[in-house]
C-alpha cells in the first residue's frame, strides 16, 4: 500500500525534498562582506575609442551630438 501514494502525499514530499536542496544550496554560498567599490585598473589611463580602419570589416558611425536646447518643462 505505500506505493499507492496519494497526489498530495506526492506534493508534499517534492515540497520537502526542493525546501531540502534549497537549504544545501544556501549554506554552501559564501557571503561576501566587502563593499569596495569595483573599479578598473589605475595605472590604465585614458583609452582612445578605435577608429574604423583599427578594426577590420567594421563601420563605426560618428558619435552623436546632443541637441542644445533650453530647459523647457513640456
Amino acid at each position: 500500500m505505500s506505493e499507492d501514494k496519494g497526489v498530495r502525499e506526492l506534493e508534499r514530499e517534492l515540497k520537502e525534498a526542493r525546501i531540502r536542496e534549497k537549504t544545501t544550496a544556501d549554506s554552501r554560498i559564501e557571503k561576501n562582506r566587502d563593499f569596495t567599490v569595483g573599479t578598473g585598473d589605475p595605472n590604465m589611463g585614458f583609452k582612445p575609442r578605435p577608429n574604423s580602419s583599427g578594426i577590420p570589416n567594421v563601420i563605426l558611425l560618428p558619435k552623436k551630438n546632443k541637441k542644445q536646447s533650453e530647459n523647457i518643462p513640456f
